[in-house]
């Protein structure tokens, strides 16, 4: 590889290449970079006995395997299971776990292991073992599926139990096994800093020097990697190799781009735009401007407010000169006329004109139609103009009727006189009905009285009040009993068995009163919003843990009644 002067590695006198891709080792956690604040905190959790499940969270190459390596340091009693089984892996897993915690004497009962299991890490004290799970390679459907079964072991466990995952297998785990494990912050990538420390702490174990790298070996490696820890392994320890002479992956792209023939040179100088440039730019004169001055825009704004004002003064004076021509015209008629007129003797008073007034007559709709009489035969006329609510309207109307509300919800006249008068229009025969047709005949009793008795008057339905009528409709829905939504879950003793905190809080709230995803206590305790209380609702109530029932358009929990018989027979399961 040819490098240029100002691109030269210079580097110190070397042992080997420090730059290598396996994870790192315990003795070897000085090399490990980036990761200062997670480290204290995991090892807070270690020496300060926080026995608790928790989620490394990091993309492939961040350097999760060498995380836990180093946290080795921190306790003297570490079991790292890397190796995920192909058959029966929960089962294997567990076993697995037993000859590292109890002994190589696995008992064939479940529950006997995990009994002793438990007892042999109660029986320890100092600083908590570490049991970590590192499975890259393996689908998050499959993790998931394992850690169903083995969370409420691990739970009981005396240790701190760390999962490293990566964002794609921790998508794959339900939200209840989510809720078990507390997740670290994602591992980041390198910035410069980083790389200039991974640089001086590698260098450190095979060199007594110093490397004096310059920016832009580093910025070259940034923007090659983008920060990945382990591509910018790779890419220093292909960097120094290139430079001892040895073949590798850079080295042949180098020298490919080195085939082509490419000449990186400047333009000549009739080329380069920059020496075509005037050094110095004089100030630009528009070519629109004349050699004589400008006129002032502020002369011809003063001559035009002048010109607009003296219209106005001009139109104020007109109208005031026509307002004093009526004014003296006024005076004028009023000074010509003689208020003091002569009483002229035998003179008859006028006549005063009638205050009567005749009818007028109808108007001709002919002659407003022009002339023309509009007649609608029977059957053709067009339908009535009905409304949106129309249909609606009638129903209401209708069962009002039937309620006898019309009356009592209606507004009656209480003053003044019916205005109905008989239409005499209508000619009605007075004479003898005929009974008999060509098609019937009607023959009529001689015991039948001819005159029937009356029917009596029907009786009125008397007025209810309205706000009477709204108080019993109010006392019907007041005696409603709320409907109960029954829990056809069953209890599933498993989950109840393995409740966290939060969960805890819920059931202990749930036995004393009824609950609502509302409930501001609980929000507040649990540090959650609504949405995050209804889904620990929810799922509670899919394990049969709480019931719920309906009030409106809110949902009470509570609860469950074999919950509760569970819970107080005090049989529970681990």
């Amino acid at each position: 590889m040819s490098l240029s002067a100002e691109n030269a590695l210079h580097l110190p006198h070397m042992r080997a290449n420090p730059f290598s891709t396996r994870p790192i080792e315990a003795d070897g956690a000085d090399g490990l970079v980036g990761r200062k604040q997670l480290m204290n905190d995991l090892g807070h959790h270690l020496r300060f006995g926080g026995p608790r499940l928790m989620i490394l969270l990091g993309e492939r190459g961040t350097g999760r395997t060498s995380v836990l390596h180093a946290l080795s340091n921190f306790t003297p009693t570490v079991h790292h299971l890397s190796i995920f089984p192909e058959e029966k892996p929960a089962e294997t897993l567990l076993n697995e776990l037993y000859c590292l915690i109890a002994g190589y004497e696995v008992p064939g009962v479940m529950s006997t292991l995990v009994e002793q299991m438990v007892s042999a890490l109660e029986g320890k004290s100092g600083d908590l073992p570490l049991i970590s799970f590192d499975f890259p390679g393996t689908s998050g459907q499959d993790l998931a599926q394992v850690f169903e079964r083995l969370t409420s072991v691990l739970l009981r466990l005396r240790a701190l139990v760390i999962v490293a995952l990566t964002p794609t297998q921790l998508s794959a785990w339900s939200e209840n096994l989510q809720d078990c494990y507390h997740t670290t912050p994602s591992l980041s990538d390198f910035n410069a800093k980083d790389i200039q420390s991974l640089i001086n702490a590698r260098i450190r174990t095979v060199s007594n020097e110093k490397w004096a790298v310059s920016q832009n070996v580093i910025e070259e490696t940034l923007a090659s990697t983008g920060g990945r820890p382990t591509a910018v392994i790779r890419h220093l320890r292909d960097l120094i190799d290139t430079d001892r002479g040895v073949s590798t992956p850079l080295s042949r792209r180098q020298n490919a781009l080195d085939s082509m023939e490419i000449e990186y040179s400047r333009p000549p100088p009739e080329n380069d735009a920059r020496q075509r440039m005037a050094p110095e730019i004089s100030e630009l004169t528009p070519l629109d401007v004349d050699d004589e001055p400008p006129e002032p825009e502020i002369e011809i704004k003063y001559e035009l407010d002048n010109t607009i004002d003296s219209e106005l003064e001009a139109e104020q004076e007109e109208e005031d000169w026509i307002d004093d021509e009526e004014e003296d015209e006024e005076e004028e008629e009023g000074d010509e006329f003689d208020w003091d007129v002569p009483q002229l003797d035998g003179a008859e008073e006028p006549p005063l004109p009638s205050l009567e007034l005749d009818e007028p007559a109808p108007p001709d709709m002919n002659a407003a139609f022009g002339g023309a009489a509009l007649q609608i035969e029977p059957g053709t006329e067009p339908p009535p103009v009905r409304s949106a609510f129309g249909g609606l309207k009638n129903r209401e109307r209708s069962a009002r009727i039937e309620q006898g509300l019309e009356k009592s919800l209606s507004q009656m006249p209480t003053n003044g006189e019916y205005n109905a008068k008989p239409d005499t229009s209508i000619n009605i025969p007075m004479g003898e009905p005929n009974l008999e047709s060509e098609e019937s005949s009607y023959w009529i009793a001689d015991e039948i009285d001819e005159n029937p008795p009356e029917a009596p008057p029907p009786l009125e339905q008397p007025a209810m009040d309205p706000l009477s009528a709204r108080t019993f409709g109010d006392t019907l829905r007041a005696q409603r009993t709320p409907e109960l939504v029954a829990s056809t879950f069953p209890l599933d003793i498993g989950r109840i068995s393995n409740l966290n905190d939060g969960e805890i809080a819920i059931v202990e709230a749930a036995t004393a009163r009824e609950i609502s995803p509302s409930d501001e206590a609980l929000q507040a305790y649990l540090a959650v919003g609504r949405p995050r209380l209804s889904q620990i609702y929810n799922a509670l109530q899919k394990s049969g843990i709480l019931a719920v029932r309906k009030k409106g358009r809110t949902r009470l929990f509570r609860l469950s009644d074999s919950a509760k018989a569970h819970l107080s027979g005090g049989h529970m399961e681990a």
